[in-house]
């Protein structure tokens, strides 16, 4: 797509009601955080600073200050004559980032499996079974929270911060094309039986066995991505 269908797209997006008046800086940062993330706004589309405060009729400064924000959590990059732009994720960053979501997140599912609480095998049960349930609906959207609410669980029973921190990062620049993958063949069952792998382990507290289960899903899931890379990227966001 051209840079003038990007901007169309983005317009298309964003110029609704202006963000709410309590924070404007934290609402308008949240919106176009969210549009990034999920694709909304495209790899690639230009954010157009002018036409944002036009639109809104708010000043420029917290439209700055939110753009200075998404370029420092890597949303968003500066591209010479064009302003601030979503950049591309190729191939080798999305090889990149999956291997070190299955670092990061090995270690995290090894430490949630020896640091496990009678609360935290109940939410794992209660998240898995969603799963299956949704699965069986072919409710896309909610098998994709259901998986994003598994990851999120484990990472936080690691019970380390700067961790969870890490691997928080790692799984927002992969977002949109994580959540595409679950239009793959098979990729949603395929998944499903992989996290039940790891809640098994988690549940016996194996905490080698929770390591090898998701270090052996994200390398199965991220090269499976990186093969249907063109495929991905054609996909409307969910």
């Amino acid at each position: 797509m051209n840079a003038e269908g990007h901007e169309a797209e983005v317009r298309e997006v964003l110029l609704g009601p202006p963000p709410q008046r309590e924070t404007i800086a934290d609402a308008v940062h949240r919106r176009l955080r969210e549009a990034v993330l999920t694709g909304r706004i495209p790899m690639g589309a230009r954010i157009n600073e002018l036409e944002l405060a036009s639109a809104w009729q708010i000043s420029r400064t917290p439209i700055r200050d939110a753009l200075r924000r998404l370029g420092a959590e890597g949303l968003l990059q500066a591209a010479p004559g064009r302003g601030m732009v979503v950049p591309m994720l190729r191939r080798p960053d999305l090889e990149e980032l999956y291997g070190l979501r299955e670092a990061l997140e090995g270690m995290a599912a090894r430490r949630a499996a020896e640091r496990a609480t009678p609360a935290f095998q109940v939410q794992l049960n209660t998240l898995i079974k969603t799963y299956g349930g949704a699965l069986k609906q072919e409710d896309l959207g909610r098998v994709v929270a259901a998986d994003d609410a598994l990851h999120e669980a484990v990472a936080q029973m690691a019970q380390n911060r700067r961790l969870e921190e890490a691997i928080n990062v790692a799984r927002q620049r992969v977002r949109q094309f994580h959540g595409k993958s679950f239009r793959l063949r098979g990729r949603a069952r395929k998944t499903f039986r992989e996290m039940a792998k790891l809640v098994a382990a988690i549940r016996t507290r194996d905490a080698p066995r929770a390591e090898t289960s998701m270090r052996e899903h994200l390398a199965s899931l991220g090269g499976e991505i990186a093969s249907a890379y063109d495929e991905l990227l054609g996909m409307p966001p969910l």
